[in-house]
């Protein structure tokens, strides 16, 4: 589809979508909702692309920001439900990763990035607020300037919790204390802050953001993609299962390795090949 809200582009091993309406701080209507599910479609159709980095564009008068939330100026049906297109949701992905998603139509394209067979970097810059945090947290990996300006407005706002999950995936990178304190209080931390409570994996000075998230995804995104999927699946297990259980689960996946299509062009053999 042609795109109005967002652009998108390919590169070696990875996508890059920014977001793309700098009159409304990149804030998310219908129409980018839409453009959004056809991007990621499009990058986990493509085979060389392992990764994907999310971004923002600049806003009008140039400074940066990666996305304000949800464009509370258009009616709100025409997010939640107002296209039937917004309804339709079949991100491939593994089979059991694909029960995993929530129905609430707002949420469900996170859902789709968020167990999504390879890796997301969220690339973040000037304000991220909201919807434009649980777009963020729907990634795996978060990438943030010195200069970003993270926050959750719903309870301080709206009198909301988020519908794309922004307490519970903040209370999961950065613990329950620190997120109810967040949501809460609405205030306003930045990328050193970010970093430091673990939101953020790693903090760069404006000017090395982008190169630095693409160095990230095309690092990534070259190699193996069922090492990837592998790799994923396996690192969350900690995080949804006790340890024990998480340790029997990374041996089932990485005995599922060896039944992948490409499974004689990997392994021991290929290295040592390779030295």
């Amino acid at each position: 589809m042609s795109h109005e809200t967002i652009r998108f582009r390919t590169e070696d091993g990875y996508c890059v979508i920014t977001l793309d309406r700098p009159g409304a701080l990149n804030a998310i209507n219908a129409r980018m909702w839409q453009e959004l599910d056809a991007a990621i479609e499009e990058w986990l159709a493509n085979e060389h692309a392992g990764a994907l980095v999310i971004t923002g564009g600049p806003r009008s008068d140039g400074r940066p920001c990666f996305c304000a939330g949800v464009d509370l100026k258009q009616d709100e049906g025409d997010v939640r439900a107002g296209d039937p297109t917004l309804q339709k949701k079949a991100t491939p992905s593994a089979a059991h990763w694909s029960q995993r998603r929530p129905r609430q139509p707002m949420a469900s394209t996170l859902a789709g990035l968020a167990w999504a067979p390879k890796i997301s970097i969220a690339a973040i810059d000037g304000v991220c607020t909201a919807g434009g945090l649980e777009l963020a947290l729907a990634c795996d990996i978060i990438l943030a300037a010195e200069t970003a300006q993270l926050s959750d407005l719903h309870a301080k706002n709206l009198g909301w919790t988020g519908g794309g999950g922004a307490a519970t995936n903040l209370a999961w990178r950065v613990g329950v204390a620190r997120a109810l304190e967040l949501c809460l209080t609405g205030d306003t931390i930045d990328g050193r802050e970010a970093g430091r409570i673990g939101l953020a994996n790693q903090v760069f000075p404006s000017s090395q953001l982008m190169q630095k998230a693409e160095e990230l995804a095309g690092k990534i995104g070259r190699i193996r993609p069922a090492a990837i999927t592998a790799t994923k699946d396996a690192c969350r297990a900690v995080q949804d299962m006790d340890r024990l259980s998480s340790w029997l689960h990374s041996d089932t996946v990485f005995q599922a390795l060896f039944n992948e299509p490409d499974a004689g062009e990997w392994g021991p053999g290929r290295w040592l090949k390779g030295r």
